[in-house]
């Protein structure tokens, strides 16, 4: 049986470990880049360097090399999911990326969220257009057999140069926490799904070997929610230092933006909601996945690797969460 698997984007978060699964388990594996990553790609996979931006070139090259399996890391629109459907007409597999984004706004009653889910209302364009990539894909499954699947991530962590808080993407607040400095969170008790990025793999590799995956979609998170008060807590445990939570309501930090400090859609559309999805279907049909590294084991490995990279800035050089952590003091005072 042919074990040609292309991985889009293979050379990410995410796509670096499932490469690195996927050729322990004997796939041949190729990957197609730009070659810009500060990743380094596997050694043993084979480079494929292009732009999916060029569909023409894109769907040439991959209906060329007729591969037997394909992952999508990177699709983000309906666009991106027809030109896979293009590319890869023939595969016994397509295993698409899209997110929890998709499900929109999550109202605590439906807790958890599973994946039939249709009662929200997506907004955040990164949300609408990989739910737009779903629905097409899913529908060619619905209308001629294709063999897609779905894979929804929430919050993957691991080798980024930036890494998930409850109010952004960075990395001065881990040099807050070693240097004693309160750090600001958002209401402590939100619950949220973390999954660090080598447990990830084994939900594709699944994927493409389970076929009762066919036509299917997928939360792939663990079982067990955290709040993002443990979560914060669980980089104070990793780096070896307890430091104050100072809870800022959102409307607040809204109005304390400036050049240095901005609040995105990840938060004003997704993070502001309780994030618990359900992790019961994916371990049902892919029974290999499971979440095998504990959250504070994973954030020491991410501290290690943003240490390696010396990608944690001096937080003397940010002045926003000072200001921040003052106004709510006084705030506080007040009351």
């Amino acid at each position: 049986m042919g074990k040609k698997v292309m991985v889009v984007g293979g050379s990410g978060n995410i796509s670096t470990a499932v490469v690195d699964l996927l050729i322990k388990k004997g796939f041949e594996v190729s990957i197609f880049t730009r070659g810009q990553n500060f990743l380094k790609p596997h050694p043993e996979a084979r480079l494929v360097k292009g732009d999916r931006k060029d569909r023409e070139n894109y769907i040439k090259t991959m209906r060329a090399n007729k591969y037997d399996y394909a992952i999508d890391m990177i699709g983000f629109t309906q666009e991106d999911a027809e030109d896979d459907y293009a590319a890869f007409p023939e595969v016994k597999r397509l295993v698409f990326t899209s997110s929890g984004a998709g499900y929109g706004d999550l109202p605590g009653r439906e807790m958890p969220i599973r994946e039939d889910f249709s009662g929200g209302n997506p907004v955040w364009a990164y949300g609408v257009n990989k739910r737009k990539a779903e629905n097409f894909l899913l529908g060619k499954f619905l209308e001629t057999g294709y063999p897609a699947v779905i894979i929804r991530p929430t919050v993957t962590y691991g080798r980024q140069k930036n890494i998930v808080r409850q109010i952004g993407t960075d990395t001065v607040w881990i040099d807050r926490i070693r240097k004693g400095k309160p750090i600001v969170t958002g209401n402590p008790y939100l619950l949220r799904n973390f999954l660090y990025a080598d447990d990830a793999a084994w939900a594709y590799a699944g994927a493409l070997e389970q076929d009762a995956c066919v036509g299917q979609a997928y939360n792939m998170v663990g079982l067990k929610p955290y709040d993002w008060g443990t979560y914060h807590k669980a980089m104070m445990q990793a780096v070896g230092r307890e430091v104050e939570m100072v809870e800022i309501p959102l409307d607040t930090l809204l109005a304390l933006q400036n050049d240095e400090f901005k609040i995105g859609e990840m938060i004003t559309c997704n993070f502001k909601f309780n994030g618990f999805y359900s992790g019961e279907k994916i371990a049902r049909d892919i029974p290999e996945f499971r979440e095998r590294t504990g959250l504070v084991e994973g954030l020491v490995k991410t501290l290690a690797f943003l240490d390696e990279h010396n990608a944690i800035p001096n937080s003397d050089d940010y002045h926003w969460e000072d200001e921040a952590v003052r106004i709510q003091m006084a705030t506080r005072r007040k009351i």
